[in-house]
This record gives structure tokens, C-alpha cells and sequence, in this order.
């Protein structure tokens, strides 16, 4: 499980998911920076296993995702 902090609220992701969200915010990469920035974000989580605090444009672009 991957933990993020989405505005305060910690939410705890299956490794799988994760990776599917990533996928996806790589694929809407090329149009967005936000995802761009997320899917980095995402890459990071996936290998250092911390918790991960997501700005307001992340945290939003991950919603949209999900």
C-alpha cells in the first residue's frame, strides 16, 4: 500500500492501482503538464514506498483519474 495525502485526508492505494493511475497519467502526458507531473510523482511513490503529499493540481488531476 502506497499512502497520499490528498488535502489533509491520508488515502492508502494498492501498488497496482498506482501503477494503473501512473499509466494513465502518462498517457495524458503529452497535453498536460499537471499529468506530467503527476505520473513523476506517481514514479516516485512506487519506488521510495513514503508518504506522498500532493499539491492542490496534482491532487485534483489524480481525482480526475480515479
Amino acid at each position: 500500500m502506497i499512502e497520499f495525502d490528498f488535502n489533509g485526508r491520508k488515502v492508502a492505494l494498492d501498488e497496482s492501482v498506482v501503477r494503473t493511475l501512473r499509466a494513465k497519467a502518462l498517457a495524458g502526458s503529452g497535453s498536460s503538464s499537471t499529468l506530467n507531473d503527476l505520473a513523476v510523482i506517481l514514479g516516485r511513490a512506487l519506488s521510495d514506498r513514503k508518504l506522498v503529499t500532493l499539491q492542490r493540481a496534482e491532487a485534483r488531476a489524480l481525482e480526475r483519474l480515479l
